[in-house]
């Protein structure tokens, strides 16, 4: 599909490392080989990847990120430019600050912060994905009458998007209260309309609508998962489900 879309026109390919709905690890090498084969640079979108995946040996020319992924401050991220890509155009004009990308004074806060939590997350890494592939298994198993949306294999293990027939969402996320999840992603609240990811992996309106994810990290305890699975299960069961 990416093959069949890059025209002789295109200059960049923009693609996910890691999707933040359905958590899905995309084939960055197989991306970045067609893209650089038809000469178009490549973005790759780190934002749930960092601290997570190694990206540098894919060889992309540019990655994003941003610190609140890796519990880091909001308001904050950083572009990543390879030493032989072209430098992009400048964001803002003025004083040429951060290498004349982007003019304006930064706040050494969020940076200080963005910083250390760089460091907490790539000290931790090998810690952080043996404790959320553990707590992947018992989510899996708690939800295992429910159907996974994505591939099982190719996934991040710290996002669970499943679907039940029939599930009034709405419903769910008002009888659960004290559990914080969510019927698709943060960009697309409020809209009311079924998750363009979900409908692009070929679900119906319907089993889109039916649909909640789940997210668990390095701070997440084996009871929170417990606790929060009780409690879905106990509302879906109220549903009739």
């Amino acid at each position: 599909a990416l093959k069949a879309a890059i025209t002789p026109a295109t200059g960049l390919v923009a693609v996910m490392a890691v999707n933040n709905e359905i958590g899905v690890i995309h084939p960055l090498a197989e991306a970045i080989t067609i893209a650089h084969a038809a000469g178009a640079r490549v973005l790759v979108d780190a934002v749930q990847a960092i601290g997570r995946l190694a990206l540098t040996p894919f060889r992309p020319d540019y990655i994003a990120v941003s610190a609140h992924k890796i519990h880091g401050p909001k308001g904050i991220g950083a572009l990543w430019i390879a030493a032989d890509a072209p430098r992009p155009a400048p964001l803002l004009w003025g004083g040429g600050q951060e290498a004349s990308l982007r003019s304006g004074t930064l706040s050494p806060a969020l940076c200080a912060g963005f910083g250390a939590a760089a460091q907490v997350a790539a000290e931790g890494i090998e810690a952080q994905m043996f404790h959320v592939k553990h707590l992947a298994n018992i989510a899996r198993n708690a939800f295992a009458a429910w159907e996974v949306n994505g591939s099982v294999e190719h996934r991040w293990p710290g996002n669970l998007n499943v679907r039940l027939e029939g599930l009034d969402v709405a419903r769910l996320i008002s009888d659960c209260r004290n559990v914080m999840f969510s019927a698709g992603s943060a960009c697309a609240s409020g809209s009311g309309q079924p998750s363009h990811v979900l409908k692009a992996i070929g679900l119906t309106d319907g089993q889109a609508k039916s649909s909640i994810r789940l997210g668990f990290g390095r701070y997440t305890t084996a009871q929170d998962i417990e606790v929060a699975a009780s409690a879905i299960l106990s509302s879906a069961k109220e549903q009739g489900l």
